[in-house]
């Protein structure tokens, strides 16, 4: 999964040298919280609900129905943007932008394509992803296990899915905290002994998730 599957291809973009009142409307119209500040085809900054509102006296809210009129606050979106932005591009892992947003406390992320602005993705659209990722397939049990460093899980997984007359739905690998682990998706008759066969290998099995069921650990 990438993040050119799930972002937002049709974004909002503002001058610098717009008003502040121009943001609002722009937010408004189109019920979105961010603006990409883009001069040209350079990115140069970020704006979101939050700065507009801050940069208004606390009494004022700029985003009420009476509004505010042109001429009524001095100042542009050059004086209230975030400059330093963070960008993706839409080819790189789904997981990837979660880390940088995670990693620099950011809600969202243009996207680029050579450079060139093509999207924005936000923590809503992750959240989407990993909904679908780990989303059960109606009929499958959800097996979550601990891996050794550097094991080919899905050689592991083929063989013994194959051995059993089991069809592997699906499969992902992560780390919690020191841990490797992976969730795989399985269906068919000879489940259980499936997880005997995960025990007997090696691998302790965390989690069992069964269709209708909460949890076995």
């Amino acid at each position: 999964m990438i993040v050119g599957m799930y972002m937002t291809r049709n974004v909002e973009v503002i001058s610098p040298a717009a008003s502040l009142v121009e943001g609002i409307r722009k937010m408004a119209r189109r019920r979105i919280r961010r603006l990409v500040v883009q001069q040209g085809t350079s990115i140069l900054g970020m704006v979101t609900y939050r700065d507009i509102v801050e940069a208004f006296p606390p009494h004022v809210n700029p985003f009420s129905v009476i509004g505010i009129k042109p001429g009524e606050i001095a100042g542009t979106i050059a004086t209230i943007m975030k400059r330093t932005v963070i960008s993706v591009d839409e080819g790189e892992p789904i997981e990837y932008a979660a880390e940088l947003m995670t990693r620099h406390h950011i809600g969202c992320l243009p996207v680029t394509r050579h450079g060139l602005l093509v999207g924005i993705i936000t923590e809503s659209d992750i959240f989407r992803a990993f909904s679908r990722m780990l989303a059960n397939f109606e009929g499958a049990v959800r097996i979550t296990f601990d891996l050794t460093e550097r094991e080919k899980v899905l050689t592991f997984l083929e063989e013994a899915t194959h051995d059993l007359d089991l069809e592997l739905l699906s499969f992902l690998t992560f780390r919690d905290d020191n841990r490797r682990m992976a969730v795989a998706r399985v269906q068919g008759a000879k489940i259980d002994r499936f997880i005997d066969k995960l025990w007997e290998s090696g691998h302790s099995v965390v989690n069992v998730l069964r269709p209708g069921a909460h949890h076995e650990s």
